[in-house]
C-alpha cells in the first residue's frame, strides 16, 4: 500500500539539455519504520496550471507488511523525469505527511 513518507528533507532539480529539455526531480526524506520501499514522486493533476508556477507532488512509498524495525529511516525517491516541462514552471512543492519543501529552478 502506498502512503506519504514521514518527512521530506531535501530535493534537487536538474535540467537536462535534451531536445526538448527534461526536468529531473529527486527527493530525500524519512519514513516511520524500516521496510519502506519504492519511494517516488506522485504529481498533482491540474485542470488549470498553478498561477504561481509551482507544481506539486506527493512523496510516497510502499508501506511495509509484517514485523519491521521501529526506527526513523532515510528514503529517497526514484528520479522523476518531466519531459517537455511547462514554460511557466518556476519550481516544485513536495509534500510528506508532516511537512513540505519548495525547490525553485536553478
Amino acid at each position: 500500500m502506498t502512503e506519504k513518507v514521514l518527512s521530506v528533507i531535501s530535493s534537487t532539480l536538474e535540467i537536462l539539455k535534451d531536445d526538448p529539455s527534461t526536468l529531473v526531480i529527486n527527493a530525500y526524506g524519512t519514513v516511520k519504520t524500516g521496510g519502506w520501499s519504492n519511494g517516488k514522486l506522485s504529481p498533482y493533476v491540474y485542470i488549470v496550471p498553478p498561477a504561481d508556477g509551482i507544481y506539486e507532488f506527493d512523496f510516497v512509498a510502499n508501506k511495509p507488511v509484517g514485523i519491521v524495525t521501529e526506527v526513523i529511516t532515510p528514503i529517497h525517491s526514484k528520479p522523476y523525469f518531466l519531459a517537455k516541462f511547462p514554460s511557466d514552471l518556476k519550481g516544485v512543492k513536495i509534500y510528506a505527511s508532516t511537512n513540505f519543501i519548495v525547490e525553485t529552478l536553478p
